[in-house]
């Protein structure tokens, strides 16, 4: 009797260890634990997980991502690169730049109508997340869609619009300025763990920035390869994240911007002293000095055309191109489109009624996703 007693004394002082000690925790020092594999401890490129682990962001991995590198495999389009670059270089404008804020300057004051508009715009939320102060005051969503934009824009034209990752992200897609993104992806080889001041409302770390892109006009990549080269740069900027505190751009916006779009002139809004570039009218708050002659400017484009860099016949040659649209026959006959029975409009005649100048995404405007017409992407 005694025997059976023993063992079950031992189990009720047990049981009272456990009660005293609290519940069972147990710690978890990497993630060899949740590993998918059975057979090893291959992560099964799990790289959330690892950046969990280790701080390394999935993007940290992405092969051949720099400008070096990234056509090493492709020599055609390597040799396209290069060339476009050296003509782009001989028929650039003289940098030229003007220190004015655009919240009093008037833009129509700059007496030209451009082909590309970048806008940089001060936004609070660059700063926030770097964490650093200000030396000029933030633009809001509102501030930014009062620019008299439409006003200094081409009949066809282009406007990239710097919008964060944040409500300036769903703001731009809202009024439909977004016809693509140019997506700026964030390494942080050189920091792993290591991140900018985050956002308190926040749940996971940004880590991209995105460059929204509009349209004025009727542009179509298979009928005006005098205008524009797609398909030449991807759309998306990777780089190592900046410093803290530094909240500049990647340089790889600019050439991204004139391998796609021939157009000369070129206006860079809220641009600072480190941005001023040749081919570029900069324009900005901060900046220290000014050289802007209007009647200078203008002469650069006096010549029919001349406001195009051209193309020679070995770019034309190297260039990813469309195939040319098909007539009504080639697509196999049938009715045109409209109505059963009403008169039908045809697509040219529609782009026609729309062509009308509007910044806020109507119809001929600088339109986007949901707009009248699609387009195409900058590359």
């Amino acid at each position: 009797m005694a025997s059976l007693e023993e063992p079950f004394e031992k189990i009720q002082l047990l049981s009272q260890e456990i009660e005293e000690s609290g519940p069972y925790e147990e710690v978890y020092k990497d993630s060899s634990t949740f590993l998918k594999g059975t057979q090893s401890l291959n992560p099964h490129n799990d790289y959330c997980q690892h950046f969990v682990d280790t701080g390394h962001r999935p993007q940290n991995f992405i092969r051949d991502g720099g400008l070096a590198d990234r056509f090493e495999e492709y020599p055609k389009q390597r040799e396209l690169i290069r060339l476009k670059d050296e003509l782009i270089a001989a028929t650039n404008t003289p940098p030229m730049y003007l220190q004015a804020d655009p919240d009093t300057f008037d833009l129509r004051d700059l007496k030209c109508k451009f082909d590309v508009i970048l806008i940089e715009p001060p936004l609070e939320e660059y700063y926030r997340e770097s964490g650093i102060i200000a030396n000029e005051r933030f633009w809001t969503w509102d501030n930014i869609m009062k620019l008299n934009i439409e006003e200094i824009s081409c009949i066809r034209s282009f406007v990239f619009l710097w919008s964060g990752s944040g409500e300036g992200l769903d703001l731009g897609r809202m009024v439909q300025i977004s016809q693509c993104d140019i997506c700026w992806i964030k390494t942080n080889k050189n920091n792993p763990g290591k991140t900018k001041t985050l956002d308190p409302k926040a749940v996971f770390q940004r880590t991209k920035e995105h460059c929204l892109m509009g349209i004025k006009g009727t542009v179509r990549r298979s009928t005006d390869g005098d205008f524009i080269h797609a398909n030449v740069d991807i759309d998306l900027i990777i780089t190592e994240e900046p410093e803290m505190g530094n909240i500049e751009k990647p340089v790889e916006i600019f050439l991204i911007i004139e391998h796609f779009c021939l157009g000369r002139r070129r206006l860079h809004l809220f641009g600072r002293d480190s941005t001023i570039r040749p081919g570029w009218l900069t324009v900005g708050p901060t900046l220290t000095n000014s050289n802007f002659n209007a009647e200078a400017y203008a002469t650069h484009f006096s010549e029919p055309s001349s406001y195009l860099s051209g193309c020679t016949e070995e770019n034309e040659r190297l260039r990813p191109k469309s195939p040319p649209p098909k007539s009504m026959a080639e697509r196999g006959g049938g009715a045109p489109r409209g109505g059963r029975g009403d008169p039908a409009v045809g697509r040219g005649d529609r782009g026609r009624e729309r062509n009308r100048p509007n910044f806020r995404g109507e119809r001929g405007g600088f339109r986007g996703r949901g707009g009248p017409h699609r387009g195409f992407p900058p590359r």
